[in-house]
């Protein structure tokens, strides 16, 4: 690794843009991308095509941010090369995690993803299929060579990625779900693996048991709030364009509709008990979620779990003391989920 000051600069993007603070790494992010070419990819040049539609086409790279600058944090901003665990680490998540968006779309029947064909719209759903349980069977054999115990961590996270998959998939349409069960299920589908991530990049850094654990609290606080303003953003939709409540048509009740169902039983359930529900009768919900500041109420959760994870950089004395670039950067990464996300407009009523 470069020397921290020179790899991310002295002076941080004061929005917390990722791709700004991206940019900063973009020699392990390349790292990263080359390893995962050679974790996953196979020899056999039959299948090339599929594996390789998987990892070229990885997104933004966020869990694998995560991971890399975990591992600086730990390192007290040393100069020399990242070591070749580390980066690897960082991969191994990624792995993890597009398989996971290859299940997802064969479970939505989803024909798009990013602004291109998915996997299953390409090459059919069997291939689809047999391609994320190859990419999850690679995460776990390339899990088990950094040791056992990223191992246990690689396959506790999958238990817990599908558990909370599943809670959510069990409460499709079922008006009365409570604010726990949400939490429950979205502390597994998504915070899982960004905590995963955090503690990824602490571990292959030799980290001590409490500094691994005050970056997995980190990673789950932030993976709570990016879930919560995702489904916020859901919501308020028309700031971007799109149709806004798809979660609300598909069944999936989110933070803000168990508030606006709390708040309003006798405007809300008879419409939520009657299905298939109209776009005009979604848009009504939506209406009685703004006028009863439910949507306001769900982003002042999201704001305590960011509060919770910026608290986790304070938790530890080497963040302070030895690496206050990078905490100062996975600082403005937290302060940025909001501030940059386009339904925080739409709150300026409702908050």
């Amino acid at each position: 690794m470069k020397e921290i000051s020179a790899l991310i600069g002295s002076e941080f993007p004061t929005d917390g843009g990722l791709v700004q603070i991206q940019e900063r790494l973009k020699d392990d992010l390349e790292r990263v991308r080359e390893s995962l070419y050679s974790l996953a990819v196979p020899p056999q040049q039959r299948i090339h095509e599929p594996i390789m539609y998987a990892v070229e086409h990885t997104g933004r790279l966020l869990r694998p941010t995560l991971a890399l600058l975990s591992s600086y944090l730990l390192e007290g901003e040393p100069a020399g090369v990242t070591p070749q665990r580390v980066i690897d680490g960082a991969a191994i998540v990624e792995i993890l995690h597009i398989a996971t968006l290859y299940h997802d779309d064969l479970i939505d029947e989803a024909q798009v993803r990013r602004g291109r064909p998915t996997s299953n719209a390409k090459y059919g759903d069997a291939i689809a299929l047999l391609t994320g349980d190859y990419l999850l069977a690679r995460c776990m054999q390339a899990a088990a060579s950094l040791g056992a115990s990223r191992m246990m961590t690689m396959a506790q996270t999958l238990i817990d990625l599908c558990v909370g998959q599943m809670l959510e998939t069990s409460q499709l349409f079922d008006p009365l779900r409570t604010e726990e069960e949400y939490l429950t299920s979205i502390s597994g589908k998504t915070a899982r693996l960004i905590r995963t991530a955090s503690l990824m990049g602490a571990s292959q850094s030799g980290a001590d048991t409490a500094a691994q654990e005050a970056l997995e609290s980190f990673g789950h606080n932030l993976g709570m709030a990016f879930q919560i303003w995702d489904d916020i953003l859901d919501i308020c939709s028309q700031e971007t364009g799109k149709q806004p409540g798809k979660d609300v048509l598909n069944g999936v009740y989110t933070l803000p509709v168990i508030y606006a169902v709390r708040d309003s039983p006798e405007r809300i359930l008879p419409v939520l008990r009657e299905q298939p529900i109209s776009p005009a009768q979604c848009q009504a919900i939506i209406d009685a979620m703004h006028e009863s500041g439910s949507i306001g109420r769900a982003a002042d959760v999201a704001q305590r779990y960011m509060a919770d994870a910026l608290d986790a950089l304070e938790s530890h004395p080497s963040f302070v003391h030895r690496a206050p670039l990078v905490r100062r950067c996975l600082r403005d990464l937290v302060d940025g989920l909001a501030s940059q996300h386009p339904a925080q407009e739409a709150l300026v009523d409702t908050a």
